[in-house]
């Protein structure tokens, strides 16, 4: 079962309670669903339902969700049970007919007739693709185009807490190990309300934009010197990535590294001189010939 399903109906199971107590149950949630193992998952849960106890309208919800969703068949929702990168579901077809319905049917219910011709046409078209079959989780679009946008509002930094150290200041060298960890400290990024959906979205480019509880779990428990993200490794301990096998931190981690830029290829670094520097007189050496006293020359 996905977190798609789950959130649907909980959704739909708390729409007659109070605004705060709803999106509080929503945040808890995706707590629990973006948990790295089955112990971290227990105690949250324990928290969590301690926290809906106290609330009298949140009594029948508890037993609801426990005896629902916490059952033998629906209590794989969690990110712990598949690896990084691959689809939080007990059916990863559903990935690939998400695509099918965005691009082929255009989420549109057609007749036998006309589904087949469409079907045919996209069995056609992936027949020619040149796409290769990926065998580890890739940088999405989205996720480049969320990491420029984050890095050009300032969102994204890097902290360099070895440098206030007692062995800095001393002059002694760090490891490789230490080399290549990039502290990546990562701001919130505020939300516009918009009048005409009525929710709130982030104020970025809409190609750029995630949903307030993925957000969240970007800067979830990340310390106060920012997430220590391992370049050589390319790993990050944010819950987003353990969950998606990327994030924003690992690729601004990336790019500042040097040698890659924010879509994972090698960049070619150009340490020539600059056309400014080449097409500038140079001057010759010794005192310039007109150089003296003011007023001298008058």
């Amino acid at each position: 079962m996905c977190l798609f399903h789950v959130a649907k109906k909980i959704y739909e199971k708390t729409r007659v309670l109070d605004a705060g107590v709803a999106a509080m149950v929503l945040r808890h949630l995706h707590e629990l669903h973006f948990a790295r193992s089955e112990a971290e998952f227990r105690q949250q849960l324990e928290e969590v339902q301690e926290v809906w106890l106290k609330l009298p309208e949140l009594t029948s919800f508890v037993s609801y969700f426990n005896t629902v969703w916490l059952n033998e068949r629906t209590w794989r929702w969690q990110c712990y049970h598949t690896p990084s990168g691959f689809a939080a579901t007990n059916n990863p077809v559903e990935t690939y007919n998400a695509s099918i319905k965005r691009d082929v049917t255009l989420r549109r219910k057609l007749m036998v007739g006309a589904l087949l011709d469409r079907l045919l046409i996209l069995c056609r078209g992936e027949s020619v693709r040149a796409r290769a079959f990926l065998d580890e989780p890739a940088h999405s679009d989205r996720l480049v185009r969320r990491t420029n946008a984050l890095a050009r509002d300032g969102l994204l930094h890097e902290c360099r807490p070895d440098r206030n150290s007692v062995s800095f200041l001393l002059g002694n060298t760090t490891s490789e190990a230490a080399n290549s960890i990039v502290n990546v400290v990562a701001v919130p990024c505020a939300r516009v309300f918009d009048v005409h959906e009525r929710r709130s979205n982030e104020n970025l480019p809409v190609t750029a934009q995630l949903g307030v509880e993925t957000a969240r779990m970007e800067v979830l428990g990340m310390p106060s010197t920012g997430w220590e993200v391992d370049v050589e490794a390319q790993t990050c301990p944010c819950r987003v990535f353990f969950k998606q096998g990327s994030c924003v931190h690992l690729l601004y981690a990336l790019g500042n590294a040097g040698g890659i830029d924010a879509s994972g290829r090698e960049t070619l670094v150009y340490s020539g001189p600059t056309k400014r520097k080449r097409t500038r007189r140079v001057q010759n050496a010794g005192r310039p010939a007109f150089n003296g006293p003011a007023l001298a020359l008058e």
